[in-house]
């Protein structure tokens, strides 16, 4: 699967792309039914909403469950990032950010580099986000919203910190824009909401502005993202590294499976 010249020139501008109908209705519930199976294993890699109850994001499903594991590989994902790249990847991370109907919370405004580089030293913004949708994406359901073209900004440096996180998971809010920053931002960059239907998937810089509002409907919003890093940029760690299931360490060239995305 490759993007077409208009698809590349729409990410380097826009700093996202949208393809519609990419995986099946039976593909995307056989990852909904792995996906129940992996929350039931107990762990760091499981984060809740400010509850402490309410599931808010699983990290690294690939390393515990072989459907997710055949995903990072596939063709449909792979090689549009590679494309994007231009190199052999790797997976820096994964996880599933599961906005719950009737409550699930919000996602600050933020870049995703910045916290990469502080964390785990990474040396460049090379990274490609790809982002699958386990849900219909409608207005309604607290999608994720863009700063058009906020990607060739580069890095907008802030005052992040990570103390006070042994578990290594950084939260947005703390990277997060002040209201001031992007009132002047959303001035010369269009907010934009790319939405759609099961099976869609996002493609999105590290380096673009985004972030969503509560899920106050009553439809669930589960969203998987794949961070594929260039296997030349993989971080530089400085003393321990963050857990792997934050932090990919197997930086070797991930293979295409052009196989079905089945529950063999």
């Amino acid at each position: 699967m490759k993007l077409t010249e208009e698809q590349l020139a729409s990410y380097h501008h826009d700093g996202y792309v949208l393809l519609d109908d990419v995986f099946s209705g039976d593909e995307i519930e056989i990852l909904c039914i792995a996906l129940s199976e992996d929350q039931r294993v107990p762990g760091p890699h499981l984060i809740t909403e400010n509850d402490g109850s309410t599931l808010r994001s699983i990290y690294a499903s690939h390393t515990r469950h072989p459907v997710f594991e055949r995903l990072v590989r596939t063709e449909r994902l792979l090689d549009p990032a590679r494309q994007l790249a231009g190199e052999d990847l790797y997976v820096h991370q994964m996880k599933i950010n599961s906005k719950q109907a009737f409550g699930g919370e919000r996602w600050a405004w933020h870049q995703d580099y910045i916290v990469w580089r502080d964390v785990d030293n990474m040396p460049a913004p090379s990274q490609v986000n790809v982002a699958l949708f386990l849900d219909d994406v409608t207005e309604f359901n607290g999608p994720v919203i863009f700063l058009r073209g906020s990607h060739r900004l580069g890095t907008l440096e802030r005052p992040g910190s990570t103390e006070g996180h042994e578990s290594g998971h950084i939260d947005p809010d703390e990277y997060s824009l002040t209201p001031a920053e992007l009132a002047d931002l959303v001035k010369q960059h269009e907010m934009v909401s790319p939405k759609g239907g099961r099976g869609g998937v996002l493609l999105f810089s590290s380096q673009i502005v985004h972030g969503s509002g509560t899920n106050i409907s009553p439809f669930a919003r589960r969203l998987l993202i794949l961070t594929y890093n260039p296997v030349s940029d993989a971080p530089r760690p400085v003393g321990a590294p963050r857990a792997e299931h934050l932090a990919g360490r197997d930086t070797t060239p991930l293979v295409v499976d052009s196989g079905p995305l089945d529950r063999r």
